[in-house]
C-alpha cells in the first residue's frame, strides 16, 4: 500500500472521532412596547443557542408574546440578532415606572452595563438608582468557558 492509501484509511478510521464540528449558535432578542411603558408595561423575549438564526427570531417572538404585559405583546418585535454575543435587559423593577433598557454585547457584563445605563436614562432622576440588570444571555459560540 502506498502512503496516499494509508493516509486515506487513517482518515477514514479518525474522522467519526472529531465529531459534528458545532455551528455557531445564534440568537435573537425581541421587545414589545406600546411606547407608554408606565402605563402599558413592556414584553421581551430572547432566543439564545438557537441552530438558526429563524428558529431564534422565532423563539425570540414567541416568549415575548407570552410575556405577562398583555398590552405590550402585540407590539413584539426582533430589536437585534447575534452570533457569540450576548443580550441584557434592565428594569427599575417598580410596577408603573419607565425605566427600561436593553443590549446586546460582545460579553455579559458590557450587555448589562449598557442595559443599565439604557434605564437609567429612561428611569428619570428620581428612579434611576432603582434600574438593576433583570435578564442576561450569552450563546456559547464564541463565549468563554
Amino acid at each position: 500500500m502506498n502512503k496516499i492509501g494509508s493516509m486515506l484509511i487513517v482518515l477514514t478510521l479518525a474522522t467519526p472521532l472529531i465529531g459534528p464540528i458545532p455551528s455557531a449558535a445564534e440568537s435573537a432578542l425581541a421587545i414589545g412596547s406600546t411606547g407608554n411603558v408606565v402605563k402599558d408595561g413592556i414584553a421581551m423575549g430572547d432566543g439564545y443557542n438557537a441552530p438558526t438564526r429563524e428558529v431564534a427570531i422565532a423563539k425570540a417572538l414567541a416568549e415575548c408574546r407570552a410575556f405577562n404585559a398583555p398590552k405590550a405583546r402585540p407590539y413584539c418585535q426582533i430589536v437585534g440578532t447575534f452570533t457569540g454575543q450576548c443580550d441584557a435587559i434592565a428594569l427599575d423593577p417598580k410596577p408603573g415606572t419607565p425605566g427600561v433598557g436593553w443590549a446586546i454585547a460582545a460579553t455579559k457584563e458590557v450587555a448589562e452595563s449598557q442595559a443599565l445605563a439604557n434605564c437609567q436614562v429612561t428611569a428619570g432622576p428620581s428612579r434611576r438608582q432603582f434600574c438593576a440588570a433583570q435578564f442576561s444571555h450569552c450563546d456559547t459560540a464564541t463565549q468563554p468557558k
